[in-house]
């Protein structure tokens, strides 16, 4: 039997051990060849070993995170399986609903809704993945996070910006209006909103 020694790239803590048969065995039909079996073998330190006998969390994740797609009008993502028939394919040519669209949905009929922002929205509620629809969170926590997005992306990125700050919109076009002024573009309503500002004295 041969060990290598701790590999530098997964930590001082872990060897990879190869058994491999030796010069002076004999050859056998019936021996299982281990030249390829490798045994992953973890070091536990002392401070660890108390640590998990103590039963202390070793790591924890909480509040839970959820994420938070959103996209333009009519641009939303669509996925399909590789065994999906292509009749189903062509008689679906968008997604039935998303995070995105289906929280203006709940604006549109849920008063405490309208109180939240995109990233508050998972605060109070939670995404039912089945039915596609948001639901009023009963118990535990989580936070939401929009998906970044670079500037170069235009709409997209402007359309990120007031996700942060507009409560309770019903639609595309709510989020662009501003003091009861529907402007033409993400870009100017962030304008209108103070989110952005240019370098004009």
């Amino acid at each position: 039997m041969t060990a290598s020694g701790p590999e530098s790239k997964r930590g001082p803590d872990i060897a990879t051990v190869a058994v491999v048969r030796a010069n002076n065995e004999c050859e056998n039909n019936d021996v299982v060849d281990e030249i390829v079996e490798y045994y992953n073998c973890r070091y536990l330190s002392a401070c660890e070993a108390s640590w998990r006998i103590f039963k202390y969390d070793v790591h924890c994740r909480y509040p839970s995170v959820v994420r938070l797609p959103f996209d333009l009008l009519n641009q939303q993502q669509i996925l399909y399986g590789e065994d999906d028939d292509i009749d189903d394919v062509l008689d679906k040519p968008s997604v039935a609903a998303s995070k995105f669209t289906s929280w203006m949905d709940c604006n549109a009929i849920d008063n405490e809704a309208r109180e939240l922002t995109f990233v508050e929205f998972p605060t109070k509620f939670i995404w039912i993945l089945n039915g596609r629809f948001w639901k009023r969170r009963k118990v535990g926590k989580a936070i939401g996070r929009i998906h970044s997005v670079s500037p170069n992306l235009g709409e997209t990125y402007f359309l990120r910006i007031p996700l942060n700050k507009v409560k309770g919109p019903t639609s595309f076009d709510e989020i662009r209006t501003v003091n009861g002024e529907t402007h033409s573009s993400f870009r100017d309503a962030c304008y209108a909103l103070g989110l952005l500002d240019d370098d004009k004295e």
